[in-house]
């Protein structure tokens, strides 16, 4: 199949031609053969004019005989309602194909009271043996938000949606897809469009996603979410690039269901994996995946590329693992449980919120293990707030890193940490750089929890030097043993009230 705009270099052509040379929808739009007739009622119909710049009777001709390729030609493409790609019957796939940046479908301007989208693909209800068929490809194509001023319109739905209830969708593919957000209407210079709709990836059985790419400078889509994964089993996103330097909200955002993202960019967005309302089933997989931070210089803060926070997880359960990636910001949870392990990886500052509102009880196990947690500024580089620890589970692991962050004046702590928390610090190098005279400075009295230094190796570089700032209580355990001081550190800057529950063992060079 041929889609192409009815004005060619010379001559009108037809909007929509057959690969055989049949004519579907001609230089007019008008539908002039039953075969671009939408095998459901409604959509549009023969001797009627296309609503969706050909696109629609395109798909309905592939469905009609047995499936293949729709190549879309380079040009912009208007569609003014929603696009049905739904599957029939047994092995039929369509695949819709552009020429990338070139091949431009701008989201239509939507006069309804709801979100809607310009895409929906699925199964209808009426066909239970469509699961079999090969899921829909979309390709080369790009996404223009450069029209609406109504409700949100996104580029796609999937599953059961628009007809047939709960019919279960086998996924789709999406290969280079380009969604652009532009900061202006394309009528209208200086005003902002509506914000972009979310890619919602809704009750399907597998989704992958490979080359997708979010140019974001629309201000009206602060508050948008990208990609929302609801209820599918696996969803793949691969050498993929969000960026918004309008701060978006959110880049990939999931119900139940796993989520692998591989190779992949996120800057400048409020939130870059909003993890929520999941099940004990569910996984979060990251590896090889930038989710901005400060480069150790001026690019990304002046850019406003960082994220907030890089994984927020709302009301669910995640088991997250982290692999080879970049991040910093605040890890935050809400009446969630998190296994979360970070391995491998470049770790800026972090912040660790926790909070318990109503159930289930927030419960965090963190692991950062084999990374290097690095960073410059003031503030400390684990920081943990001490309302996090307010009717809340939390547990951090440090094993075997490399951790060093300089400030330019000041005595800061590397570490800050609250009562009743579980912390472990192993096996660690740790070096103390300017600004930085304390590692692990305690602001709350210790009276529950459990705290482990050990078995560590600790670089000086300011003099004098603390293990920890004092001044408080320690009667919660607190083991400090087998570390080794390459220079002389003292204890605490400041005497303890009590330290009944401080025990002091085989460290080279701390002068107690």
């Amino acid at each position: 199949m041929l889609v192409q705009q009815p004005q060619g270099p010379n001559v009108p052509r037809p909007m929509v031609v057959s690969a055989d040379g049949e004519v579907v929808v001609d230089e007019n739009g008008r539908i002039v053969s039953e075969l671009g007739v939408y095998p459901m009622e409604g959509v549009n119909e023969l001797g009627g004019y296309t609503q969706t710049a050909g696109i629609q009777e395109a798909i309905a001709y592939l469905l009609n005989t047995g499936g293949g390729i729709a190549f879309i030609r380079r040009s912009d493409y208007y569609p003014s309602k929603i696009i049905h790609v739904g599957v029939i019957r047994d092995q039929v796939q369509v695949i819709l194909q552009g020429e990338g940046l070139a091949t431009r479908i701008h989201l239509y301007n939507n006069t309804g009271k709801g979100q809607d989208w310009a895409f929906t693909v699925g199964t209808p209800g009426n066909s239970p043996n469509a699961d079999q068929a090969p899921p829909p490809i979309f390709r080369n194509l790009t996404f223009v938000n450069d029209v609406n001023e109504g409700p949100p319109v996104g580029p796609m739905v999937t599953g059961g949606y628009y007809t047939g209830g709960e019919a279960v969708g086998n996924g789709v593919i999406l290969e280079d897809i380009t969604v652009v957000d532009p900061p202006s209407l394309a009528n209208k210079p200086g005003t902002p469009p509506s914000p972009i709709g979310w890619i919602w990836f809704n009750n399907s059985y597998g989704i992958r996603v490979r080359g997708f790419t979010y140019l974001g400078a629309n201000p009206n889509s602060s508050g948008s979410t990208i990609i929302v994964s609801d209820g599918v089993t696996f969803t793949e996103i691969d050498e993929s690039y969000f960026i918004s330097t309008a701060r978006a909200g959110v880049a990939v955002a999931s119900g139940t269901g796993t989520i692998q993202i591989t190779n992949t960019q996120i800057l400048g967005f409020n939130t870059g994996v909003n993890y929520g309302n999941t099940d004990g089933r569910s996984k979060l997989m990251i590896s090889n995946t930038v989710i901005g931070t400060d480069r150790g210089g001026v690019e990304s803060y002046g850019a406003q590329l960082f994220v907030n926070t890089p994984i927020y997880v709302d009301y669910g359960f995640v088991d997250a693992l982290i692999c080879c990636s970049r991040l910093g910001g605040v890890i935050s949870l809400l009446d969630s449980v998190a296994r979360i392990t970070i391995m491998d990886s470049e770790v800026h500052s972090l912040t660790i919120r926790v909070e318990t509102r109503n159930r289930p009880q927030s419960d965090l196990l963190l692991t950062i293990e084999g990374s290097r947690i690095i960073g410059s500024g003031d503030g400390p580089l684990i920081n943990i707030p001490n309302e996090s620890t307010e009717g809340s589970v939390v547990r951090v692991r440090l094993l075997d890193n490399e951790i060093n962050k300089v400030a330019p004046s000041g005595e800061w702590a590397l570490m800050n940490i609250p009562n009743n928390v579980v912390l472990e610090v192993r096996g660690n190098y740790i070096t103390m750089s300017q600004g930085f005279d304390t590692i692990i400075g305690l602001n709350q009295d210790l009276t529950n929890g459990f705290y482990e230094f050990s078995d560590n190796l600790v670089n000086p570089l300011t003099s004098p030097a603390y293990l920890i700032n004092g001044g408080v209580s320690v009667a919660a355990p607190f083991f400090i043993r087998r570390n080794k001081f390459l220079t002389q550190v003292q204890l605490y800057s400041r005497a303890l009230t009590n330290q009944g529950g401080l025990i002091v063992e085989d460290n080279y060079n701390l002068a107690t």
